[in-house]
């Protein structure tokens, strides 16, 4: 009887531990949760779930749940009513939705929420001046320039951009002067047939010489 009374204790503080741990894992599962689903939480890129179904292989597929299904589809619209356009439709989702903070606080500050700023404030804030949605490569360049204080004319048009502004091969268009010896101060210095320095020709170049071509000069009969 002694052996049977201890199995059977034995037993019960076997179901009570037992119970115990079930609830104690029942709490640090729901703990963890909802630390996993935390915006602010610093446990890597995670997007919240709160919402989402219990059923985890309606969207992952594998154990280590970092691969989507081949069948799976979100309608970004539908579901959240920001519609994803171009390059942004193709973005992962982890891109946006991570453990940075909040989407809807970085789409408040517009693209400069999510794209560094290459330019440092050098061309404003408005990246549709330049950029679309289907490519980051700026776009119509050309265009825009002409509405610059220095539209491009001639040989002028198809100079690269780094001729004149140091940096651009990076995105910095540092402003340039739009006179003529801010860039062609060289071609003056070796222009002796005739002297042009000598003949104090140091200014108005556009007296004699057109954008098309530097080699050649055209005479104003004003001049």
């Amino acid at each position: 009887m002694t052996m049977q009374r201890q199995r059977n204790t034995r037993r019960a503080w076997a179901l009570v531990l037992t119970g115990y741990l079930v609830l104690v894992a029942c709490i640090s599962t729901s703990s963890e949760a909802v630390q996993r689903h935390r915006w602010w939480a610093g446990l890597g890129a995670v997007v919240p779930h709160d919402t989402f179904p219990d059923d985890c292989s309606a969207c992952h597929e594998g154990g280590d749940w970092s691969q989507l299904r081949d069948d799976f589809h979100y309608d970004h619209a539908a579901e959240t009513g920001v519609t994803l356009n171009g390059a942004h439709d193709q973005a992962l989702c982890l891109r946006c939705h991570n453990d940075r903070g909040p989407v809807a606080t970085f789409a408040l500050r517009g693209c400069a929420g999510c794209h560094d700023d290459i330019h440092q404030g050098q061309l404003g804030s408005d990246c549709t001046q330049c950029h679309n949605e289907t490519t980051w490569r700026p776009s119509d360049m050309f265009v825009v320039h002409q509405r610059t204080r220095f539209p491009l004319e001639g040989a002028h048009a198809s100079v690269s951009c780094r001729n004149c502004h140091e940096g651009a091969e990076v995105g910095r268009f540092v402003p340039v002067s739009t006179d003529c010896l801010g860039c062609h101060t060289n071609d003056l210095a070796n222009a002796l047939n005739p002297n042009h320095v000598g003949l104090g020709w140091v200014n108005r170049c556009d007296q004699c010489h057109q954008p098309t071509s530097w080699s050649q000069a055209e005479i104003d009969p004003g001049f």
